[in-house]
């Protein structure tokens, strides 16, 4: 008869939660989305962040630098941080300039059902390596000439949150 195997250290935290706060006690539970967001778009939205010559600091952000700020409240977008003479500006469909909405999650929309309840700013930034060399900026412009969409893809628990993003 085989030997039952050793609990990893996740199980054994779980085990001790549940002693300690009771059976009704479940771990929490692993969440993961895909935001898809127009490619070109994003581009346009990227291009405004890296070519404005001044950028606003959002938080937790420690400098100022080109980011896209990703924001889920009413609805779910993409926004430049670059601060340029015209912050109020629309383009001919009365959309914002400097904002690019994921499929589906305009203005409206509530996203708490795929991202939870909270509202959420992250920043995304577009010059900074990721630990895989790849910078964000460069990921867009050189993304294939079939690539159409922007995928920002989520995996989160109450613990914490990743973030992977990728063009397809």
């Amino acid at each position: 008869m085989p030997e039952p195997t050793a609990p990893t250290t996740t199980e054994a935290f779980d085990v001790l939660l549940r002693d300690v706060l009771g059976e009704d006690y479940r771990p929490p539970a692993r969440q993961d989305c895909t935001l898809v967001f127009p490619l070109d778009k994003v581009r346009t939205v990227a291009e405004l962040a890296v070519t404005a010559r001044k950028h606003a600091i959002g938080p937790g952000d420690p400098d100022a630098r080109p980011r896209l700020w990703w924001i889920k409240g009413d609805g779910t977008f993409l926004m430049s941080n670059g601060i340029d003479n015209t912050p109020h500006t629309r383009d001919a469909e009365g959309n914002w300039h400097h904002i690019v909405y994921a499929d589906g999650w305009g203005p409206g929309t509530d996203p708490s059902t795929v991202l939870g309840s909270e509202d959420i700013h992250e920043t995304l930034d577009l010059t900074d390596p990721f630990p895989d060399g790849q910078i964000l900026i460069d990921m867009l412009r050189t993304a294939p000439d079939h690539a159409t969409r922007f995928l920002l893809h989520i995996t989160h628990d109450d613990e914490g949150m990743a973030l992977t993003m990728t063009t397809k």
